[in-house]
């Protein structure tokens, strides 16, 4: 009679270990792919977020026949609303709009409801998820309490945005500065103005936002925040300028104080983004690209510009 073998059939300790370690692997494996499908998702909505407001662009200007001023200003009211509330209406936002008193500045937007200047705090302390780009979340941190940012920025040529409210309460005459681009300070640019071409002219693009309360850049309702500058190439190293209580120097958006207060305004910011390699772009066309950070300088430089008839190269 044969005796039946006996011995353990189980796993050894060195058997699953070794199983541990190859489903380790499999993780590690995986894990970059997911991340980066993840991450693909996030950029496609940040782009799509774009053709939005390419879309808003072009209706406010078939509507109005000139796209929205960048900033608005004028000598007895210093409200300095941007050109995201004009868009409102054309982003399926027109009950936001119609909240909106554009006799009081949005800078003196206060969160006490007894306070007289209350009035407009439930649209600056909105966040829009069609200014949100997804891979740079948004913490819910308001800049001062009052205002709510966004990714996103007009095309304000290159830099400094100034602040204009001296000349005009002096009467004196306010020449735009040169190398503007299509979102100044009270600006009506028409279709005709764009004498590059449509294609070659940058709208708007991508912005960073920090997860404090006192950095202004992305500020959707206040012009020291949505606006893009081209001196600098994307997601560059050169830190921005900006006003000396509104600057958190952080990693990938450095900055610096140059100005004190709004009435001595210098800001210049530069397109940057949470995405590796460069920045979504809106051109004027609607198209939307994706714009490398290692572009050559001058390009970047013309794309800014609207009007300054000059020839690109490849980008």
């Amino acid at each position: 009679m044969n005796k039946k073998n006996s011995s353990n059939s189980g796993f050894t300790l060195i058997e699953l270990l070794v199983v541990i370690a190859i489903i380790a692997i499999l993780i590690a494996l995986l894990l970059p792919a997911v991340q980066q499908a993840r991450e693909a998702a996030r950029r496609s909505q940040c782009k799509n977020n774009l053709k939005q407001l390419g879309l808003a662009f072009h209706n406010y200007l078939d509507t109005h026949r000139v796209l929205p001023p960048g900033y608005i200003q004028t000598a007895t009211n210093n409200s300095e609303w941007t050109w995201v509330s004009q868009l409102f209406p054309f982003l399926d936002q027109a009950t936001l709009h119609a909240k909106i008193d554009f006799n009081k500045g949005a800078g003196q937007t206060q969160s006490d409801p007894a306070n007289p200047f209350y009035t407009n705090f439930l649209v600056t302390s909105q966040p829009l998820s069609v200014m949100t780009c997804p891979s740079d979340p948004d913490s819910g941190q308001l800049l001062a309490g009052i205002l709510a940012r966004g990714n996103y920025g007009a095309s304000n040529g290159l830099g400094p945005l100034k602040y204009i409210g001296l000349y005009i309460s002096a009467g004196q005459s306010w020449s735009n500065r040169a190398n503007a681009g299509p979102f100044e300070v009270n600006s009506k640019t028409a279709a005709r103005d764009f004498t590059d071409g449509m294609s070659h002219s940058v709208l708007a693009s991508e912005l960073r936002k920090t997860a404090g309360t006192s950095d202004s850049r992305g500020t959707m309702h206040y012009p020291e925040g949505p606006f893009v500058n081209f001196d600098h190439n994307p997601n560059s190293t050169t830190a921005d300028s900006v006003r000396n209580a509104f600057c958190e120097d952080l990693p990938g958006m450095p900055c610096v104080g140059v100005f004190a207060a709004f009435d001595s305004r210098q800001q210049t910011q530069s397109a940057r983004s949470m995405h590796v390699g460069g920045v979504h772009a809106l051109l004027a066309d609607g198209a939307v690209r994706f714009v490398s950070e290692n572009i050559a300088n001058q390009t970047w430089r013309y794309l800014g510009i609207h009007n300054d008839n000059q020839v690109l190269g490849e980008f």
